[in-house]
């Protein structure tokens, strides 16, 4: 995720970030004014933002002091100008209780605030940190705007104030939220990073005007929907301002794919990755101690193979074992400087092409756009987020939050960095909701009656599943078993070549899922409707796999009609097709989601050449029948096409020509 989250808590937490986050996580001398601490250290000042200001007396873009940041999260959530007024209540001659709480915001907390840290894709920041001076304005203002736009939708329909007993009611503070942004240029490591800190404050005033705290566990549930809007709100805008277009790459084996800029070069996200090196070889030699951990009789503590949850822990221990120690700041026309002759002198990337990355980005944007259509249909789209969601969470089951990051990251995989429609991510996690999932939510609990807590499943039955998760049974094979003394030293080990430590693949099947869906669809649509209703769907499927699936999957052209004796190849409807399956089984599964084995390899096999058989039959008699009545042909794939289809009704609808 580009988007993380801690909470702020008064005391020291808070000490250290007004010694270090607000002045670049550099640190701050003693007795320094914050003011002068920033410029010392080439940061700019940090801003005010959100709706809630105007109740505070201030106004969006407005310097943060040291003193309102002070009272408003170090003094456990007091007003940022409580100084001043508790100052003139004691010259009125008012108690110093009653003046004392006149400047609080409600009851004093522990929890003042929660941290959100943006950061784009490395490869945005690349371009923004080796690229010209108008490239690097282009980022960070798309980097701010798709701050505000995240806060705004936080602000409209993620935060909420609990009040009452054990917190039954529950509201949207109406008046907006309150947050301070602070901008960063680099990582601990040294190398560049764009990033902003949004300290959001936890106070929130209701409509009687009284000042309760927002729930700080919906902020967390959101954090990967967060995410997903912001990924692809800076994407959208940098790629249509440069000219640029985005393209799915695959950063872990068994993940999902990334949404990086097309045409820079992949050792370039390697030159900034120094710190992941580190962290990937600590959890190694982590994991290793976690599969020969033994217990006082010598038995195995944990399980022989590394789980989802358990790498989850130990990637989190390796992070903190092999954290640096924070470098002094520097002015960012240097740090650019030193950045760019670093990645000439150590990246292995010639210097002219790190000299022109943004003509190499646009060169490889224009290939992405000549053959990649852009086309969302909201149907379609409800079925792949629907099936990813369903797989890819415990038991089936899910909330709305988790079909808006994936509607989110759909559209971000379709669009490949243009701009879409505001509410296109809603309308899609509706027709998934109405038409592909089931309501399993608990009418007996309060929260469950709320629309955000609604629990789902799938609606349709996929009997290729397994009904629960159950972990794969260790190698058979001896000599690739750990060592079985855990005290044996490092230079003992077997290399890697040699053994390898038993993992629970990752998860990652929306291609195999959301593809048997689609066809199944196509399959259902095929059979029902008309002979132009079929074409038309058969253009909607087509573009929609063209546009949704990375340019490796997609099939090549379809064979020449006048030889269909011949041995016939994959059409472009048949985007993913058996070889993706069968490298797909070779790859890293999640088999704690799937389980797909051999036999049910083989017999998805036989249901997907079966049903894409039958559709063609059908396809076949249903274009005789056309061109018996001297019915025009199905329209082509247009390369810039941006048009969403919405249906009127769920389900199987209608196609392009039926549309019109």
């Amino acid at each position: 995720m580009t988007v993380d989250i801690r909470v702020i808590r008064a005391g020291q937490m808070y000490r250290y970030y007004l010694r270090e986050t607000v002045v670049g996580d550099g640190r701050r001398p003693a007795r320094t004014p914050l003011r002068a601490a920033q410029e010392q250290a080439g940061v700019p000042v940090g801003r005010w933002m959100g709706r809630g200001l105007a109740a505070l007396g201030l106004a969006p873009g407005e310097e943060v002091t040291e003193a309102q940041l002070r009272n408003l999260f170090g003094e456990r959530g007091r007003h940022p100008y409580a100084d001043r007024i508790e100052a003139d209540l004691l010259a009125a001659g008012v108690s110093p209780k009653e003046a004392f709480k006149a400047g609080a915001l409600g009851r004093r907390v522990t929890v003042t605030g929660v941290d959100f840290v943006f950061r784009p894709q490395p490869t945005i920041y690349l371009l923004w940190a080796l690229g010209d001076e108008e490239t690097r304005l282009v980022i960070e203002a798309a980097h701010e705007r798709a701050i505000v736009r995240v806060l705004e939708w936080i602000e409209d329909e993620v935060a909420v104030i609990r009040y009452g007993k054990d917190g039954i009611y529950r509201v949207r503070p109406p008046g907006g939220l309150v947050a301070a942004r602070f901008r960063h240029y680099e990582a601990r490591s040294g190398m560049p990073l764009l990033h902003d800190h949004l300290l959001l404050s936890v106070k929130g005033q209701r409509l009687d005007g009284k000042w309760n705290s927002i729930h700080t566990l919906a902020l967390h549930e959101n954090t990967v929907a967060a995410s997903a809007l912001y990924n692809e709100l800076v994407a959208a805008e940098v790629c249509e301002e440069l000219g640029l277009a985005t393209e799915p790459r695959t950063v872990t084996p068994g993940r999902r794919p990334v949404m990086e800029i097309a045409g820079l070069p992949h050792e370039l996200i390697r030159w900034t990755s120094r710190r992941s090196d580190q962290i990937a070889a600590c959890l190694a030699e982590l994991e290793h101690e976690y599969v020969t951990a033994v217990d006082d009789d010598g038995e195995l503590k944990f399980l022989p193979v590394v789980s989802e949850t358990a790498r989850v822990k130990l990637n989190q221990i390796a992070a903190r074992k092999t954290r640096p120690p924070k470098q002094k700041t520097r002015p960012l026309a240097q740090l650019r400087a030193d950045w760019k002759q670093s990645a000439i002198d150590t990246s292995k990337v010639a210097a002219d092409v790190i000299n022109s990355l943004l003509e190499y980005a646009r060169a490889a944007a224009a290939a992405i756009r000549a053959r990649v259509a852009a086309v969302v249909d909201v149907a379609l789209a409800a079925v792949d987020v629907a099936a990813t969601v369903f797989v890819m969470n415990e038991g089936g089951r899910f909330h709305r939050r988790h079909l808006l990051a994936e509607a989110r990251r759909h559209l971000a995989l379709v669009l490949r960095g243009r701009r879409r429609d505001r509410g296109l991510d809603e309308e899609i996690v509706a027709a998934a909701i109405s038409t592909h999932c089931l309501d399993i939510s608990e009418p007996k609990t309060t929260i469950g009656l709320l629309k955000d807590y609604r629990l789902y499943t799938a609606r349709w039955a996929l009997a290729d599943l397994p009904a629960r998760r159950r972990p794969p049974t260790p190698a058979p094979d001896l000599d690739r078993q750990p060592p079985a003394d855990p005290g044996e030293s490092a230079a003992h080990r077997p290399d890697a070549g040699e053994w390898e430590v038993p993992r629970i693949p990752l998860q990652y099947e929306r291609a195999v899922l959301a593809g048997a869906v689609v066809r199944e669809k196509l399959r259902t649509a095929t059979a029902t409707a008309t002979a132009t209703a079929v074409r038309g769907r058969a253009y909607d499927v087509v573009a929609h796999q063209q546009a949704a699936m990375p340019e490796l999957l997609l099939a090549p052209a379809a064979a020449d009609p006048e030889h269909d004796d011949q041995e016939r190849e994959a059409a472009p409807g048949e985007a993913i097709d058996m070889a993706a399956l069968r490298a797909l089984r070779d790859s890293r599964t999640d088999v704690e989601a799937l389980d797909i084995t051999g036999d049910r390899l083989r017999h998805l096999q036989d249901v997907f050449t079966k049903a894409g058989e039958d559709a063609r039959t059908r396809a076949a008699r249903a274009a005789r029948r056309a061109a018996s009545d001297g019915a025009d042909a199905a329209h082509p794939v247009r390369q810039d096409d941006q048009q969403a289809h919405r249906p009127q009704e769920p389900g199987p609808h209608r196609g392009r020509e039926a549309g019109r």
